[in-house]
């Protein structure tokens, strides 16, 4: 983001203060208008935002536990809130599941700040983020014929995308401008988060031809033909 652009209206829910305190100073990009330790107490405010930034995991206890993980992700989705997952989880099966719940998008807290700005300008806008782990699933799935009628072009941009080549790079080695590259790989997303929604994510390593498990256990790349 330049800083020209409009704050993007966020709604936080995080168990760890220092998050919840820190987005409305550290992040610019983003309005924090509500910062919430769990979802219930976000469902009770209801506040007026574009984005709802999530953590998976969510502290409660054996007599008061909280909807989190999958469970929190779906139960929003369903009551119409675009969710952007805000988390320190990698394991690939369980993002991949994220998705499939219904998130719009998933941002590590390793990321730098902008990152998280710019994605939640994005999925505000209705676009899907993936994080780079599961652009290489993407890229997986679309080489075995998994993804439905990729184009050549956006093949060759989520190659390069799974790669972590720019989208200058990529525009340049395409012969084309940084906004249709993006534009391309924007199509991959949605057929991505498409193909999740309607399957699973033990459908997706069966039809990946991946051992159980296989997408928490292995790197992607590791597993690219």
């Amino acid at each position: 983001m330049t800083g020209d652009e409009p704050q993007v209206r966020v709604a936080a829910i995080d168990d760890d203060t220092l998050i919840r305190d820190g987005l409305r100073v550290l992040v610019p990009g983003l309005d924090v208008v509500a910062a919430c330790r769990d979802v219930a107490e976000f469902l009770a405010v209801r506040p007026r935002v574009e984005v709802v930034l999530l953590d998976l995991t969510l502290t409660g206890t054996a007599t008061d536990p909280v909807l989190q993980g999958t469970d929190a992700v779906a139960a929003l989705a369903a009551d119409g809130w675009r969710v952007l997952v805000y988390t320190n989880e990698r394991r690939r099966a369980v993002l991949v599941a994220c998705l499939n719940a219904g998130a719009r998008g998933v941002v590590h807290k390793a990321e730098p700040l902008p990152a998280l700005a710019a994605a939640a300008a994005d999925v505000a806008a209705g676009r899907i983020v993936i994080t780079q782990a599961l652009t290489g699933l993407a890229e997986l799935a679309g080489r075995r014929g998994r993804l439905p009628d990729l184009s050549p072009r956006e093949r060759d941009v989520l190659a390069g995308r799974a790669r972590g080549e720019s989208f200058r790079s990529i525009a340049r080695r395409l012969f084309i401008t940084e906004k249709t590259a993006s534009g391309y790989m924007d199509q991959v997303k949605h057929k991505f988060a498409a193909y999740l929604r309607e399957h699973s994510p033990a459908d997706l390593e069966r039809a990946l031809g991946l051992e159980p498990s296989g997408l928490t256990d292995r790197h992607p790349r590791d597993a690219l033909p």
